[in-house]
């Protein structure tokens, strides 16, 4: 196939995905504006035409005229002000033009009705709007509240590997109870620099990313796992040391158990962890400094799980 046929292909391809685009969304388009219209004024009117038939039937006497005063209010509790007010608009006419039709003889009591069916829409319209600015209020409210969630979402949240960062964790252990034991452990991945320099950056950042989801999948709901910085990752389990010891191995082998695979190469994961009791009395700086030598000393002695 020459290059002009496949782009002339690809030109067909875009019109017809185009083209199923459109006729998907003007329909549910329709529908949308149909919904729209139906119980604020379709109803009402319907509601209408239904009580002057009724009306009619009976007599006619304009009996049931004065009903079409709470029809607005129907449409008050549905519509936007302006449908309001054509629902009015249209009581009002129908019970002016029935009056002429099949009055009853009592000039006053028809223009009483015609005037109460003119406050009801009046009244009506003014309710409709009050409801239209609160719901307004309440939708920019609930849209402040997502986008402040949003913010704090993307303040607290490592960007590359989609873990909390250390602001993230800060916040979190700052909130956490801490009336039982806690373990704090940091994890280092190992010579993570060669995976850059041999590989790329690009890489590294599926090193890091699969080594963080790993983490995350290995441990527990309760547990606390963030991006601490560079290639260091901090772990908080509410357990004594000796049983999140434990813990830390078992994880340590989920997550290495497995290279991960590159575009070009496949990536053994190796990490080293240095875990400490964090003290009551002690603050977050002292403990994560503790777990830090802890993983130092691990790596010179090549002891993957060593304790601080």
């Amino acid at each position: 196939m020459s290059r002009w046929s496949s782009k002339s292909s690809s030109e067909s391809q875009v019109v017809e995905d185009f083209t199923i685009d459109v006729a998907l969304v003007v329909p549910q388009a329709h529908k949308a504006a149909w919904r729209a219209w139906v119980l604020p004024v379709i109803v009402p009117v319907l509601l209408v035409a239904l009580i002057l038939e009724a009306d009619l039937l009976e007599g006619p006497k304009t009996a049931y005229v004065g009903v079409l005063a709470v029809v607005p209010m129907l449409a008050a509790v549905f519509g936007t002000p302006l449908q309001t007010a054509i629902v009015g608009a249209v009581a009002w006419l129908s019970a002016f033009g029935f009056g002429q039709l099949a009055s009853d003889g009592n000039a006053t009591s028809q223009n009483v009705r015609l005037i109460i069916i003119a406050a009801s829409t009046i009244g009506a319209v003014f309710a409709s709007n009050h409801r239209v600015k609160r719901e307004r209020r309440l939708q920019e409210a609930e849209r402040d509240r997502a986008l402040m969630e949003q913010m704090r979402h993307d303040a607290t949240t490592d960007i590359l590997t989609g873990a909390l960062n250390r602001r993230g964790l800060v916040m979190t252990l700052e909130a956490m109870d801490r009336s039982g034991p806690i373990t704090v452990a940091v994890a280092d991945c190992d010579d993570f620099k060669l995976v850059n320099d041999r590989l790329g950056h690009l890489a590294g950042d599926r090193y890091l990313k699969s080594t963080a989801l790993r983490l995350t999948r290995a441990l527990a709901e309760q547990d606390v796992i963030g991006r601490w910085g560079g290639d260091e990752f901090l772990i908080v389990l509410p357990l004594p040391l000796d049983e999140a010891l434990a813990v830390i191995e078992r994880v340590n082998h989920q997550v290495t158990h497995d290279p991960v695979m590159s575009d070009s190469d496949s990536m053994s994961i190796s990490l080293t962890f240095g875990a400490t009791e964090w003290a009551v009395d002690e603050s977050l700086d002292s403990v994560v400094s503790r777990a830090d030598q802890a993983m130092y000393a691990g790596k010179r002695s090549k002891q993957r799980v060593n304790v601080g």
